[in-house]
């Protein structure tokens, strides 16, 4: 029993050596096609990162843009209501307005208008 065990060990330790072996030998480099490719995915991706950065900022001035036109818009409203407002109560838009009396005012006629010599011109 004790020959058997230690055949089987014998015989799985070469199995193991002979896998390492197989596997760890040399390793993978990287082909000249595939470093251009890498190359060129890096430029493609600083272009995109580039553009990313260009809209964004294309999109914080057309929020600035559209922020200034609402509150204009909102101003528009409000100065249409008051003037709603005030339509509505037209004879007596301001009641604490005091027209200017006449008295006191003396008018004064408008001068005759000339009259044209007639003559030689």
């Amino acid at each position: 029993m004790r020959t058997s065990w230690n055949m089987t060990s014998l015989i799985l330790g070469i199995f193991v050596a002979a896998f390492a072996l197989t596997n760890t030998g040399c390793t993978p480099k990287i082909t000249d096609e595939q470093l251009l490719k890498l190359r060129e995915l890096k430029e493609q991706a600083a272009r995109l990162e580039a553009d990313i950065k260009k809209k964004e900022a294309e999109k914080s001035s057309l929020e600035k843009e559209l922020a200034a036109r609402q509150a204009e818009v909102k101003q528009t409203q409000q100065n249409k209501e008051f003037i709603q407002q005030k339509l509505q109560s037209w004879p007596n838009s301001w009641p604490d307005y005091v027209p200017p009396s006449n008295e006191g005012v003396i008018e004064v006629a408008p001068p005759a208008p000339a009259k044209k010599k007639k003559g030689k011109k």
